[in-house]
């Protein structure tokens, strides 16, 4: 019977990855919904069509640089390229500043408009010092975007929450892995958030909320958060988010379906003890009689 175990649990960590404590059992494995990243890929997809539709634009300008007139003039003085590349180059770097920047406030981030500028710098770079055409730094763009489409969906692959009868196991990262447990019994409240996406689609994100415990205070804090600025602050997945948690199952499908799982193991946890003290009074009672 215990080799049986120990073979169970060997195939259950070769498939998971985890190691199990004794009479532990994976319950439910569950990732991120795919559309619980659609933000990201909506990015992409839009940075493609700005540069294809910037391209175009440049076609005409070419087409038509006579009828740029004495603005076509000034750009030609003051960058020393020719109207059509100048003019080009200018509205390239005002669409990605402007992107970076509004990405910047609806999520609360600088990496975008980080992103973005490098992205500007190094199709220019590749521009200006060897002599590339000039709507290299569009394809620049579009590689980017690409790329930046499918590392989300590495990253995406890269989340993954297991539930077990004794705890909770939170994994993510696909380079640098990071793993975090929690303890049924240190779980205070369940807090689930679905935007009008994750309604229609059945997925949101699920925060398990501890109490005087680490993680707690983020947990906290993106709750007031939501509360007092009436934004969504924790569901990234369902609709956009300004406050991370250690402790969350972000656009998992089926989310009511997990919360009531975590909940039904948070109350057997609590009901553990009192069992086991009754079991040692009823012993106590049958040693003396």
């Amino acid at each position: 019977m215990f080799r049986e175990q120990i073979i169970v649990r060997w195939d259950m960590f070769r498939a998971y990855g985890i190691s199990l404590f004794h009479d532990e059992e994976v319950e439910e494995v569950l990732r991120p919904h795919p559309l619980s990243f659609l933000r990201y890929y909506i990015v992409a997809i839009c940075l493609i069509i700005v540069a294809v539709a910037l391209h175009r634009f440049y076609s005409y300008l070419q087409a038509n640089v006579n009828a740029l007139g004495f603005l076509g003039s000034i750009f030609s003085f003051v960058t020393g390229m020719p109207a059509p590349e100048a003019i080009l180059l200018i509205v390239f770097w005002v669409v990605l500043i402007v992107s970076g920047v509004l990405i910047n406030l609806l999520w609360a981030s600088k990496l975008p408009l980080i992103c973005m500028i490098g992205v500007g710098a190094t199709g220019t770079f590749l521009e200006l010092y060897y002599h590339y055409p000039p709507f290299t730094k569009l394809w620049v763009l579009i590689v980017a975007a690409a790329l930046g489409m499918a590392l989300t969906e590495l990253y995406r692959r890269g989340h993954r929450y297991f539930i077990t009868n004794y705890r909770i196991v939170i994994r993510r990262g696909v380079i640098r892995r990071v793993e975090r447990d929690l303890i049924y019994d240190r779980v205070t409240d369940v807090y689930v958030r679905q935007g009008l996406l994750g309604r229609i689609f059945n997925f949101g994100t699920v925060i398990p909320i501890t109490a005087l415990s680490f993680g707690a205070g983020e947990e906290m804090a993106g709750i007031h958060a939501e509360s007092t600025r009436g934004g969504d602050t924790i569901d990234v997945g369902a609709g956009g988010g300004r406050a991370a948690t250690y402790f969350s199952f972000y656009g998992v499908p089926k989310p009511g379906r997990v919360r009531s799982l975590i909940v039904s193991r948070q109350l057997q946890a609590r009901e553990a003890p009192i069992l086991r003290r009754i079991e040692e009074l009823l012993k106590e009672k049958t040693t003396d009689s």
